[in-house]
């Protein structure tokens, strides 16, 4: 399998899932544009990647709630390499919320405006450019809601939209030759609960839980990025508007 002259665009691409999505794309030498907000993070993902191809990774630092920021980033990448032909979003925050909370709006809006809304924006910029590529988008989603999370309303809420868009768009692009496909990782150990200031002893509590799961495993970054590649990939070039779960069967609850 190879991306080579593939021009792949990851929001994300500092930390995490977005991170191990960036370095699988650079195993196969595609032309990588990341984005993340973490400056500091996203130079680290930009270095580490460049070994592997030994060419030159663009990076934009973006905060995806800021429509000009992404619109930077898609600049950027056009400007750059003349082209996008994937773009795979794994931006993505975490916030403590209950129906009680006070400033449940505020919250709420904030997870969307990341979660969701930046998504449906950066899609709509690129759309045009992924129709002329005959390109793909993967959205990474989450498997946070068999567990409940943390008083996760405004995550979970985000979660289930981000899969309908996906779906919704699907149905829209393919007869233009784009695929659309987004994929629910189970419970991958990052560091969503600690940027969401989660204590440590509730965090481990949760990761415990988490690796109760059917095959008693957390999944790696790396079953997420592996993935996400063979989805980008010819190989997959009949797969559309579908949400494909790596989630060591944790999801198997929801159908008992």
């Amino acid at each position: 399998m190879s991306f080579l002259n593939k021009v792949v665009l990851v929001t994300g691409a500092g930390s995490g899932i977005g991170q191990a999505v960036s370095l699988q794309f650079a195993k196969y030498t595609a032309r990588l544009s990341l984005v993340d907000k973490d400056e500091e993070n996203l130079k680290k993902t930009g270095a580490l990647c460049q070994k592997l191809i030994r060419a030159k990774v663009l990076t934009t630092v973006a905060e995806l709630r800021e429509e000009e920021d992404i619109k930077k980033a898609v600049a950027n990448t056009k400007a750059e390499f003349g082209r996008i032909d994937i773009v795979v979003n794994c931006a993505g925050i975490y916030r403590p919320t209950s129906i009680f909370d006070s400033n449940l709006v505020e919250l709420f809006d904030d997870v969307m405006a990341t979660n969701l809304r930046s998504v449906v924006f950066l899609i709509n910029c690129v759309a045009n450019d992924l129709v002329e590529t005959k390109g793909n988008i993967i959205n990474i989603t989450g498997e946070m809601r068999s567990l409940g999370a943390f008083k996760g309303i405004a995550y979970q809420t985000t979660i289930a939209a981000l899969e309908h868009f996906t779906t919704s768009i699907a149905l829209e692009l393919a007869p233009k030759g784009v695929r659309v496909n987004s994929i629910s990782p189970g419970v991958v150990k990052t560091n969503i609960l600690d940027n969401a200031g989660v204590n440590s002893e509730e965090s481990e509590a949760f990761w415990s839980k988490a690796s109760s799961a059917p095959l008693n495993k957390l999944v790696k970054t790396e079953d997420i990025a592996e993935f996400v590649t063979f989805l980008a990939s010819d190989k997959a070039r009949a797969m559309t508007g579908s949400t494909y779960s790596i989630d060591a069967g944790l999801g198997l609850s929801r159908h008992l």
